[in-house]
């Protein structure tokens, strides 16, 4: 049995990273929310992202925090980021140290 019109060239698409979930997130200084697509339920896919939409160096992220409508900080683990809700919208503060090149991330959610 012959195929026809199958190009035996043809090779298929390799297919694209699936994400997990989508947050949007407005940093601090900006109007508008963008999209992070986290590949990962993972604070190191999550810190990553982050950083990378900020156009940081790439230093290490020491630490990510959530910071409460009520006021109490706290550290976000891998447990956290899997409780997210998909499409989560949230405010992104950080502070950069130029002595030491860390990134701190504060989520406001």
């Amino acid at each position: 049995m012959e195929l026809v019109g199958v190009d035996p060239t043809y090779v298929p698409a390799v297919r694209k990273r699936k994400s997990v979930l989508a947050i949007y997130a407005r940093f601090q200084g900006e109007s508008i929310h963008r999209a992070i697509y986290l590949e990962q339920l993972a604070v190191s896919d999550l810190a990553g992202k982050l950083a990378q939409r900020l156009e940081m160096p790439t230093g290490p992220v020491v630490e990510v925090v959530r910071r409460t409508k009520k006021g109490v900080t706290v550290r976000v683990d891998d447990s956290v980021v899997a409780q997210l809700e998909d499409e989560q919208d949230m405010e992104v503060e950080w502070a950069f140290s130029d002595e030491s090149g860390a990134l701190t991330l504060c989520l406001h959610y």
